[in-house]
């Protein structure tokens, strides 16, 4: 059977997600398939269980919208990056934040963690990628002059 112009797909909504009250601006998987993540404009962060739909955690603290979340692939934090130019971690367990980076020197849209879980990496209207070492959380790079600003990131399979 060949496509034609006559073909349609059939997308059916399975569940709904409700509860950020601004735009939901990014959203991430984690790696046992059964949580979301999603990031807003109403500076929260939410865990979300794909199984029964409902909420499951709810992460505060950034000042302004969040454009940028991640699950580490042990699948036991969410990273996230906002317009208030800092990236945040939260043990999906607890939802306590318990590391801040602040550096940024503009707004963060992206974030990416490295396959090992090592390594965050960040990106903004700043027009730089930072590298971050996920136990110090120290810079260890920088990469600039991109233009105009990151708005994606995405690391290589073997983290190199």
């Amino acid at each position: 059977h060949s496509a034609n112009s006559d073909d349609h797909a059939t997308v059916m909504t399975t569940k709904v997600l409700e509860g950020h009250t601004l735009w939901v601006l990014t959203v991430a998987v984690a790696p046992d398939g059964q949580h979301i993540v999603s990031g807003s404009h109403d500076r929260s962060v939410r865990v979300w269980s794909l199984v029964t739909g409902e909420q499951v955690r709810l992460l505060e603290g950034h000042t302004d919208g969040v454009y940028g979340v991640a699950v580490t692939p042990d699948g036991l934090h969410v990273v996230s990056g906002s317009q208030d130019r800092t990236v945040r971690v939260w043990p999906l367990a607890s939802g306590d934040e318990v590391r801040r980076f602040e550096g940024d020197t503009g707004q963060v849209y992206a974030i990416a963690v490295t396959p090992d879980g090592q390594h965050i990496l960040s990106g903004g209207n700043d027009l730089s990628v930072r590298v971050w070492a996920m136990a110090s959380g120290a810079e260890v790079r920088r990469l600039e002059g991109h233009t105009p600003v990151v708005s994606y990131i995405a690391g290589t399979p073997d983290g190199q």
